[in-house]
């Protein structure tokens, strides 16, 4: 952690008393270590999570006996089950509004071939919150077999109650160049999908340089596109998770 460390405390130079606490930070990276593949075929680059307060963390995550070692404090971030599951804290204090069915839906694609937008049902609002989040335990296990590991570029957020933060490039670029790009090159994947074209805009010079054409880069999922032109890159995702081939 020594290295989060350090570039957190760069990074708060640059963002001041907007930056979240440092135990959220290391909470997020916990969540993501939980659930890095032994062997990563393709990493799936975003931008950062969501502003996780002292608060929202004390909020308890039930345990989930199939996880074993699985965190059990409350951040905003998708590989934390509790975001968006309020049937997994049943806390009071659980935000009215959380979590990103987008990302979900992008982790579905990269664990089956999609046709239709009704695929995506299993881990959506409509299916009964025991089963989805059945289901979506699955789809984080598969993803670990598989070798299907999300990273942000930002250690930290860059998002708190749906405003950018002030300076939040400067510490994307921040994070990717002290910590994140070492990150990525070190789990050696086969392919990377960088997900937003700012993100883009800050890793994609090395990606070029490390990766060649073995990098893909996709809108956010939360981008103004047409219906149609979302649903053609889930496919995407599917197609290019699906392609790949263990190492030998």
């Amino acid at each position: 952690m020594h290295e989060l460390r350090a570039t957190y405390s760069r990074i708060k130079d640059l963002l001041g008393d907007n930056i979240e606490p440092l135990e959220s930070v290391e909470l997020v990276e916990a969540y993501r270590r939980f659930f890095k593949p032994e062997t990563v075929r393709v990493v799936l680059l975003a931008e950062s999570h969501v502003y996780t307060s002292d608060s929202e963390r004390q909020i308890p995550v039930l345990p989930t006996p199939s996880l074993s070692g699985y965190p059990d404090q409350y951040a905003r971030f998708v590989y934390c089950l509790g975001y968006g599951e309020k049937s997994l804290t049943k806390s009071v204090n659980h935000p009215k509004r959380d979590g990103t069915p987008q990302f979900w839906k992008i982790f579905y694609s990269c664990c089956n071939p999609i046709s239709s937008p009704d695929d995506f049902r299993p881990i959506l609002g409509k299916t009964a919150p025991e089963e989805r989040l059945r289901n979506k335990i699955e789809i984080l296990k598969q993803m670990k077999r598989e070798g299907i590991w999300l990273i942000d570029a930002s250690i930290v957020a860059l998002y708190k109650d749906g405003q950018k933060m002030p300076r939040m490039f400067d510490a994307l670029k921040e994070s990717w160049q002290s910590y994140t790009r070492d990150v990525v090159l070190s789990a050696k994947p086969d392919h990377v999908i960088c997900i937003g074209k700012g993100v883009a805009s800050v890793v994609e010079p090395d990606l070029k340089k490390h990766f060649a054409s073995k990098y893909t880069v996709l809108a956010q999922p939360n981008a103004f596109l047409s219906s149609a032109e979302h649903f053609a890159n889930y496919q995407t995702y599917s197609r290019i998770c699906g392609i790949q081939t263990s190492r030998k």
